[in-house]
């Protein structure tokens, strides 16, 4: 679910939430590689050719898992803790046809991972992790882009 609103022609505001849950009925478990609560909040201005933008995620802890249950891409091997991570960025239309973008992600350099981040996946042991380790995302990170259109 998701909203936004513009509360002046160089302000806007959006919103979203996302929730899934799922139960095994036939062994009254939870299903396995369910992901947490999640919320977005963002803030935009914009200005003739400039824009800049703010993104607060905040994702709950996930304490519903089916331990050792799941598929080649993932199983379940333990519960989750929540985060909170913050991006910015900022953009310039040179013209019609080119964008210059550039942003910081994980603002804060916050250490986190992802509920359902690989771990457990098949072939894990491949690069030398257990199946069982949690693989944090990466810290902060700078990035660029240019895009251009016609």
């Amino acid at each position: 679910m998701g909203a936004s609103y513009r509360f002046t022609s160089n302000w806007k505001g959006d919103a979203s939430l996302a929730y899934a849950w799922g139960k095994n009925r036939s062994d009254d478990r939870a299903m396995p590689q369910i992901p947490p609560l999640e919320g977005r909040l963002g803030l935009t201005y914009e200005r003739d050719n400039w824009s800049t933008s703010g993104l607060w995620r905040v994702v709950a802890a996930q304490n519903r898992v089916a331990e050792n249950q799941g598929t080649v891409v993932g199983k379940d091997f333990d519960e989750s803790a929540g985060f909170g991570v913050l991006a910015v960025n900022g953009a310039y239309r040179l013209n019609k046809n080119f964008k210059l973008s550039a942003g910081v992600d994980n603002l804060l350099d916050k250490a986190y991972s992802e509920h359902l981040n690989l771990a457990g996946s098949a072939g894990f042991a491949d690069y030398g992790l257990e199946p069982t380790s949690r693989v944090n995302e990466p810290g902060r990170t700078y990035w660029a882009r240019v895009d251009m259109s016609f």
